[in-house]
């Protein structure tokens, strides 16, 4: 079939020594493509009537979509994106986003920075477009160009394009906001970056934003927080900026919204060596420790106790030894609030126990607390029996942070510790949890095969499960799951226990978890298949 859109070859006759001979001129088909996008880009400022420039429109992008990527890439270069970039002075939102279509996928088969290069001042000016599809498609085109290193210094010093990134952040549109909030934080990564982010222009910029809603300032705040955590540069130029010292004195507030919103930030900036010596040098750490130590007498306290557990969980993970001989009733408020029934508490209260417990560290210290730990996973067995089923996953799911260990660091101790952990969990703990996995509910099967997961990966998990008699079969059963994320996690036992020391399991059952593996986690066997239909 001819295509009347792309012409690949003319001809001319000439005579030569009395011979008509026809001679073939081979075109470019890229330079040809390029030619037709041309003359319909041209054809949209000869219209007035915009439903037909729509129509061609819808006909350039259906053309851009069937190009390969090399044809796609030869024909942007080709091409002068002036005539397009005039046509978004239109007031019309569908036509704009038409053309945000089309040049989304000319932009997308460039090379990184070759637009900002390119288009220096459209990038400028379009980022102030009414429109967020064009600000989307200006932001998304002017943040690639950091994968360009050459491209990158000339980026950082174009003060005013910044800017007005900055000043995007504040945008009424979360996505655009979304994109200006990861360009600047990605600025604040580069070390030339960082200088240039709290020079006078650009801090002013950020400073302007913080009155002008809530939701705005703790835009800025996740900037400059993600660019506190990115370095000791970083962290320095951030202190050195006031806003850090701003977003600290927040905590003052009786507003128990932005003190939420505070605390989520500070979780972050708290997850490095640097941000939590910061926090420490100012006393927040005792601060925030003494708010939940006055939580039964303040009820603003009470209130913010799920972002202080959350906030201490996660520095305890990483420092559980200092944290607990610090803040001792930190670590007792949060076994408290797991005995208590508040369900929003207890739900955060087991997150904070899975934080701590998810690393070795973390696991002896919770261990020195004599029977705490006992109790606590006597009363996680009970949660996971008797409560509500958001409560029940909960605390699954911490369960298998609570018993996890990283193949490369298990030895005898860590193995004892969580090998005890789980025996108190229940008379049967094994059975407890297998019996839960063969629930007809695909989110309780899936949290409680993790914590198959884990007891799989474990030697006494192993001889555990080579010891109950039906769950090798059970596991071995591919028909026994309806759910692809149970099939998938239902692999993942089966391999850790195909990876299981030879004297666990005999031969044959060795041969049976090693084949399973093999044939990966949604194998089907057709003969059984084709069985199974012709007797039902």
């Amino acid at each position: 079939m001819v295509r009347n859109d792309v012409c690949l070859c003319s001809t001319q006759n000439i005579i030569i020594s009395g011979l008509k001979v026809n001679i073939v001129k081979v075109q470019n088909p890229c330079k040809m493509t390029a030619e037709w996008c041309r003359r319909k880009i041209n054809h949209l400022s000869e219209l007035n009537d915009e439903d037909e420039k729509i129509k061609i429109l819808e006909e350039l992008f259906l053309k851009l979509t069937s190009l390969t990527s090399v044809e796609l890439e030869n024909t942007a270069c080709n091409l002068d994106f002036n005539r397009l970039f005039l046509q978004l002075t239109s007031n019309t939102d569908t036509y704009c986003e038409e053309i945000c279509k089309s040049l989304t996928l000319l932009f997308g088969a460039l090379r990184p920075g070759a637009i900002y290069q390119r288009y220096p001042l459209e990038m400028y000016q379009y980022l102030n477009h009414r429109n967020a599809a064009v600000k989307i498609l200006v932001l998304k085109n002017i943040e690639k160009t950091l994968e360009n290193i050459e491209q990158v210094p000339r980026l950082i010093n174009d003060i005013n394009l910044l800017i007005r990134v900055i000043e995007t952040i504040g945008d009424e549109n979360l996505n655009v906001a979304l994109i200006a909030m990861n360009m600047m934080k990605k600025i604040g990564r580069v070390p030339d970056g960082v200088k240039i982010i709290y020079t006078g222009p650009m801090l002013r910029a950020f400073a302007r934003l913080i009155p002008k809603n809530d939701a705005v300032t703790f835009r800025v705040y996740e900037v400059i927080v993600d660019i506190a955590k990115s370095s000791p540069e970083g962290l320095e130029a951030s202190a050195n900026s006031g806003f850090l010292a701003s977003l600290l004195q927040i905590l003052d507030s009786d507003d128990v919204l932005l003190q939420l919103n505070t605390l989520e930030a500070l979780t972050e900036l708290a997850s490095t060596q640097e941000g939590l010596n910061y926090l420490e040098e100012r006393s927040v750490l005792k601060k925030l420790a003494n708010q939940i130590r006055e939580a039964n007498e303040n009820v603003l306290s009470r209130v913010l106790i799920p972002g202080l557990m959350k906030f201490f969980g996660n520095v305890a993970k990483s420092r559980p030894d200092e944290i607990f001989s610090k803040y001792p009733f930190v670590i007792l408020a949060l076994f408290q609030v797991i005995e208590e029934d508040d369900a929003v508490l207890l739900s955060n209260a087991l997150d904070t126990l899975g934080y701590v417990s998810s690393s070795i560290e973390g696991k002896y210290a919770l261990e020195s607390l004599g029977d705490a730990m006992p109790r606590t996973i006597k009363r996680i067995s009970l949660i996971i029996e008797k409560h509500p089923t958001e409560l029940r996953l909960r605390a699954l799911d911490n369960l298998a942070l609570i018993i996890h260990i990283d193949k490369s660091q298990q030895d005898n101790r860590i193995l004892s510790l969580t090998k005890s952990w789980f025996d108190l969990l229940h008379d049967e703990s094994l059975t407890f949890i297998v019996n839960l996995c063969k629930q007809p509910f695909d989110d309780i099967r899936q949290s409680c095969m993790q914590v198959l997961v884990e007891i799989a990966s474990q030697m006494w998990g192993q001889e555990y499960i080579a010891a109950m008699p039906g769950l090798i079969e059970f596991l071995l059963d591919r028909s026994a799951e309806a759910f692809n994320n149970c099939k998938q996690i239902k692999y993942q036992i089966v391999k850790n226990l195909s990876e299981a020391s030879s004297d666990i399991f005999d031969s044959a059952t060795r041969q049976q978890l090693q084949l399973f593996v093999q044939q990966g986690p949604f194998f089907v066997d057709l003969q059984t298949q084709v069985a199974t239909e012709s007797t039902s």
